[in-house]
């Protein structure tokens, strides 16, 4: 009879939030702020290594400035019951949409060499998404398909030659040494700025080895800053 009770409960509760619930939709542009870990396992127990190595060998990482742009999609339930304090609006919901990502990462090799490696991800978040008010927080798992890679290499004055390959003290990057699936960990925040438009800081954190390379382990990291227009808000 309790188990019954419970259930009817839950049933009422979901009816009544059925009522309640929200649906936007809008367009995305921002910035981002890129780099990568790389590690190479022969490397990842010895004491006192905490730099980014290829080979063993130690590799400076700078950050990467791309753009983003893509589409959201965002199902709210209200949490607060109508007789409840209407200056605090509060909604639980699941978010998603597809969004379009340029990213990457400078590398600086021993020989002093610049690798600018560009990537451009096709990515899918699935976020769980809390919003009072003007203010909303969400996180979750983010899939990402690689489209392109592209590789600039800019050696410093004291070495001109570029084919590094040949050179036993550094790694010559290529598109097929990028994998072309991601995973990556999403959390950030945002703040309603005017109806229908916000801004929001996102930290992405890869969670899959996007290295192709045998025994080099490679993931993104960056943070986005990005305007939100939510059009049914809008228009």
């Amino acid at each position: 009879m309790k188990l019954k009770t419970a259930f009817t409960i839950l049933f009422l509760t979901i009816a009544q939030n059925m009522y309640s619930q929200e649906f936007n939709y809008g367009l995305r542009v921002g910035t981002i702020l890129s780099q990568q870990t790389l590690m190479s396992e022969s490397m990842a127990n010895v004491i006192g290594v905490n730099y980014n190595t290829i080979g063993g060998l130690p590799y400076d990482v700078n950050t990467y400035t791309g753009y983003n742009f893509g589409a959201n999609l965002e199902l709210s339930f209200k949490l607060s019951p109508e007789d409840y304090d209407k200056r605090i609006k509060s909604y639980l919901g699941l978010r998603s949409g597809i969004n379009y990502s340029s990213q990457g990462v400078i590398v600086e090799d021993p020989n002093r060499t610049f690798y600018t490696n560009k990537l451009n991800y096709l990515q899918i978040p699935i976020l769980i998404n809390f919003r009072m008010n003007n203010f909303n927080f969400f996180i979750g798992p983010q899939i990402g398909n690689i489209l392109n890679v592209k590789t600039e290499i800019k050696a410093s004055t004291s070495n001109y030659n570029l084919d590094t390959a040949s050179s036993s003290n550094s790694f010559r990057f290529s598109e097929n040494d990028f994998g072309d699936k991601e995973t990556t960990f999403v959390y950030g925040f945002g703040y309603k700025i005017y109806k229908g438009i916000s801004i929001e800081v996102k930290s992405t954190r890869g969670i899959t080895n996007i290295s192709n390379v045998n025994g080099e382990i490679w993931k993104n990291k960056s943070f986005d800053f990005t305007l939100n227009f939510y059009l049914n808000e809008i228009l």
